[in-house]
């Protein structure tokens, strides 16, 4: 990620938005695991209703928030999986690294749920991906500085960021583009 996590987070306190650098880059995650066009900007809309009051953003926080999500989109659009979780530096204590992954997480489905409106067309597989992420979302962030523990939560984060290269295979994809691999493939 090019910014740093305490850099993003002094600049969403500047703004008055005090909410993890996690939370939001898991609603702009969520939001484009659902289709969300990055050409017609709604998502600047939709972010500043969930986190601002329906008010627009300031340049360098909109600066910010457009730099997130053109990042996601391309790392989600590379077939080579390099999508990460924006969440503390691993020199970070463990604990404040696992409130950072339960606000990524709780964003995601934040922004995943308010997009993807039939649950019921989601495949098997997206909907264990949503219940894990709820379940997730519930974790205990107590954790110890020993080595199980680190792997343990590593193996968590990597879960998390495979199951979003599935959503966004599977959902992430606007109907543009599915159009134009169909008329490729025939």
């Amino acid at each position: 990620m090019s910014q740093d996590y305490q850099a993003t987070q002094v600049t969403l306190e500047q703004n008055e938005l005090f909410i993890m650098p996690s939370e939001v880059h898991g609603v702009i995650t969520g939001l484009l695991a659902c289709g969300v066009d990055i050409e017609d900007k709604e998502y600047l809309t939709i972010l500043s209703d969930v986190f601002n009051d329906g008010i627009a953003f300031s340049g360098d926080l909109k600066k910010l928030l457009v730099g997130f999500y053109s990042q996601i989109r391309s790392t989600l659009d590379n077939r080579e999986l390099q999508f990460e979780l924006y969440l503390p530096d691993e020199d970070e204590s463990l604990h404040d690294r696992a409130n950072a992954l339960v606000a990524w997480v709780s964003g995601f489905l934040l922004g995943f749920g308010l997009k993807q409106k039939d649950y019921g067309r989601l495949s098997a597989e997206v909907k264990e991906v949503i219940h894990d992420f709820t379940e997730i979302n519930q974790m205990d962030t107590t954790f110890d500085e020993t080595e199980e523990d680190k792997q343990a939560f590593h193996e968590v984060v990597e879960y998390v960021r495979i199951s979003v290269h599935l959503c966004f295979a599977e959902l992430g994809k606007s109907e543009h583009q599915n159009a134009a691999i169909n008329t490729t493939i025939h």
